[in-house]
């Protein structure tokens, strides 16, 4: 137990470090908040995608005690997915989440080109280099913990298909928040300011939830 606490407290430093480290490739290209939204974006995507496979790979089961979700999955409570393969859990949670996320996608990608459009459109370069902390954070997550130290054995995949959604209502209001500092403040800056206080907040919420989550299903097994 004592290590498992040990790992989750260094993920939350490696969460801060991924944050700060796209914030600094930011700077490096001299504040283009335009690509942080769409940094901020793909991370989600890949969020997405990776609690698909963790979903997939599951083998431990769910007490609907500890389904605790105060949003519907697909039209359904997230209780009711508690016997379905992983496969319709898994589809459950990207038929849930894929609108939306394409939807903020296609909204954040058009800014730039708004009238009176305070952001100017990212480059590539820019994205990929802030990005790079993000998802990288993500995938090694995955791997090294939920695949590497087996967590997959004790996790069930109902449990797993609520926590994605704290990261998703983070999104869409990082980008109203965002939005709005545009407004406000009219620079660039101001809405960096904005976006980076309210998206690490959001992390740093998520990864607490979900450790929680994974150090409560080390102690039952």
């Amino acid at each position: 137990m004592r290590s498992s606490r040990k790992r989750s407290q260094t993920a939350f430093v490696w969460v801060l470090l991924a944050n700060l480290a796209s914030v600094l490739a930011i700077r490096w290209y001299d504040w283009q908040a335009h690509a942080l939204l769409i940094v901020y974006w793909l991370e989600t995507g890949v969020v997405l995608a990776v609690y698909a496979a963790k979903i997939l790979r599951a083998e431990g089961t769910d007490d609907p005690a500890e389904i605790r979700s105060w949003t519907q999955v697909d039209g359904e409570p997230p209780e009711a997915y508690i016997g379905e393969s992983n496969r319709q859990v898994a589809d459950a949670l990207v038929l849930n989440y894929v609108g939306i996320w394409l939807f903020a996608g296609g909204f954040i990608l058009l800014i730039p080109f708004t009238e009176e459009a305070i952001l100017e459109l990212a480059s590539p370069d820019a994205v990929a280099l802030a990005g790079v902390s993000l998802i990288g954070y993500h995938i090694f997550s995955y791997w090294y913990e939920y695949v590497g130290l087996r967590e997959y054995e004790r996790r069930g995949p109902v449990s797993l298909l609520v926590e994605p959604a704290p990261r998703f209502w983070a999104l869409l209001l990082t980008l109203i928040f965002g939005l709005g500092a545009t407004q406000f403040t009219r620079t660039p800056t101001g809405v960096i300011v904005v976006l980076v206080f309210f998206k690490t907040c959001a992390d740093l919420i998520a990864h607490r939830r979900e450790r929680k989550r994974a150090l409560e299903a080390v102690s039952e097994s």
